[in-house]
């Protein structure tokens, strides 16, 4: 399962659940939810609005692709709404961890300039902002511009997208850091002239051209502002 909760150890994840426990329990989570989306106002949402609702419960509870038996497993509590906030909790943790990443990659990512890559980075630099844990926690909490070389699973939701995207594009830069910066720009006017423009991905046009490149003794980290300065500028 892909998620949040993943069980709540091993002698839950072995015993029977209570699915009618698990159920009841889910729609008094989901009385919970709508109540603080509607801001204890009127209760009634549309349908669309009730699906997306349950989606984000879903994630955050990590039964998102759950067979019955798991999520009944996960929801078979006595206090579902604890349950809730405990994984929202979590979320909110791993959020700051993707953010971590995120810092890591701007810092690491040689100053060349690329539209996509550099508006994708400011989106994420925003997640925080932008991340509904509770009521879209399914989505991905950014615009991703820029193309991987290798592409993230379409199938992934929220966080679980963000941060293989994440941990994929530091990979990636972490290669490129290797190489000096002008040489890199050399080789990329050469074989791309418009790479500054077009959603390409920097690392594999840098890749078969290699040994046109000049290694550095290190990667030269710049500060997380100037990286910062480059994304937004």
């Amino acid at each position: 399962m892909i998620g949040t909760i993943s069980g709540n150890g091993l002698e839950q994840s072995q015993r029977i659940p209570d699915i009618g426990r698990a159920s009841e329990g889910f729609a008094h989570l989901m009385a919970h939810v709508v109540d603080l989306y509607c801001a204890g106002g009127c209760s009634s949402i549309s349908a669309h609005e009730a699906h997306e609702l349950a989606a984000s419960v879903a994630y955050v509870l990590g039964v998102a692709d759950a067979t019955p038996d798991e999520a009944a497993r996960i929801l078979d509590v006595d206090d579902p709404v604890a349950l809730w906030r405990e994984a929202i909790q979590d979320l909110e943790r791993r959020t700051n961890d993707a953010l971590a990443l995120w810092r890591e990659a701007v810092a690491t990512m040689p100053p060349i300039r690329n539209v996509a890559l550099r508006d994708t980075l400011a989106s994420l630099g925003n997640i925080k902002k932008r991340y509904n844990v509770y009521f879209a926690a399914h989505e991905v909490p950014c615009d991703i511009d820029y193309q991987l070389s290798v592409p993230v699973d379409q199938s992934l939701l929220g966080l679980d997208y963000v941060e293989v995207w994440l941990a994929q594009l530091l990979a990636e830069t972490r290669w490129i850091a290797q190489f000096d910066t002008a040489s890199c720009v050399t080789v990329l006017e050469r074989v791309c002239p418009d790479y500054r423009g077009l959603h390409v991905n920097l690392y594999d046009l840098l890749l078969p051209q290699e040994d046109k490149l000049t290694r550095v003794g290190g990667p030269a980290l710049l500060t997380v502002e100037m990286c910062w300065d480059y994304v937004v500028g």
